[in-house]
């Protein structure tokens, strides 16, 4: 397949990217590297640079390309940002979205592949989450994400658009020498690695949870696996299976923080003392989902688990001090 991957200079993106080229399909990468880097992009691959919310650039590469599936990851992620500037968040996660999937259509490529949130839940009332779960987001981006999901099922009614909206927890590890190269820090296993990095102790928000260690559980999920996800879909989509809908990517049982950081310090030998404060408002003890649609649908299951997500995770982090990486 001729695919095209928007954001694919990014973390996701970038392994998703890399992964397929590797399963063989011809990949274009469409990125503004705002946040991506061009050494993420397979070698074998395109890189276009531009932003998915001009139209017109959108429309340029449609017209000079022939694309049998569009896979979206470019976006903002940061939560507490999304509430500060809400703007930022729905015009790049909504309308480039929107702005992309209505221009893929003009010109004749059915298939989208969207990368959704967990954030589309909201707070939630049970675990495991599954899709039928209700929607409820409470932050701006989460909003973003379950709009844009929206869009998609608009004009599947609309245009016999054929979609997927993967909804991901925590994404950590790394592959093919793509890591989590941001400008900013997010997510507890990059916050663990800038806690060794500055000799600092572990701080975990609570420790009195009713769960196994009395911190919270969240669900991680390996970035290898995320883009096999991808990649399958879009497969299965090529040979006529009819996906629209929302799918989850999970671990189905999730880690506990305590896990994460134990865990942590095995891999890396960094002993870092783990301190407890006291409980975040509003963090619910178990956060995870199953995992069973996508099994069904795709044949998916996470096959790397936490220990191997640590441990790809700190490797790729060893390998930024590496002279001869490409900056």
């Amino acid at each position: 397949m001729n695919i095209l991957i928007i954001g694919g200079a990014g973390y996701i993106g970038g392994v998703t990217a890399h992964m397929a080229v590797e399963a063989g399909h011809a990949v274009t990468v469409f990125d503004n590297l705002s946040t991506g880097r061009d050494y993420n992009v397979p070698k074998d691959a395109e890189l276009v640079v531009g932003d998915v919310q001009n139209r017109d650039t959108v429309a340029h590469l449609f017209k000079k390309r022939r694309f049998d599936v569009v896979m979206h990851f470019a976006a903002r992620i940061l939560v507490p940002e999304s509430v500060k500037n809400p703007y930022d968040y729905f015009y790049t996660n909504t309308f480039g979205a929107l702005t992309a999937i209505d221009t893929a259509l003009q010109f004749g490529v059915e298939r989208y592949i969207f990368s959704s949130s967990a954030a589309t839940y909201g707070e939630p009332h049970s675990t495991p989450l599954t899709e039928s779960s209700p929607t409820a987001p409470v932050n701006p981006y989460g909003w973003s994400k379950l709009l844009a999901e929206q869009i998609l099922q608009s004009y599947q009614q609309s245009h016999s658009l054929q979609w997927a909206a993967f909804r991901y927890f925590n994404v950590a590890g790394a592959y093919a020498g793509v890591g989590t190269d941001y400008p900013f820090v997010s997510h507890i296993i990059p916050s663990l690695l800038a806690s060794m990095k500055q000799k600092e102790p572990i701080m975990i928000a609570g420790d009195d949870y009713d769960t196994q260690d009395g911190t919270c559980i969240r669900d991680y999920v390996h970035v290898a696996d995320i883009a096999k996800a991808h990649v399958a879909a879009a497969e299965q989509m090529a040979r006529g299976k009819v996906l629209n809908q929302p799918i989850n990517l999970s671990s189905g049982t999730g880690y506990s923080v305590k896990q994460v950081a134990d865990t942590f310090n095995e891999v890396t030998h960094a002993d870092l003392p783990i301190k407890f404060g006291p409980r975040r408002a509003g963090d619910p003890a178990k956060l995870f989902a199953s995992h069973d649609r996508a099994t069904q649908l795709l044949g998916w299951r996470p096959n790397l688990h936490l220990r191997q997500i640590i441990t790809d995770h700190y490797n790729w982090y060893k390998a930024q001090d590496n002279p001869n990486r490409p900056v």
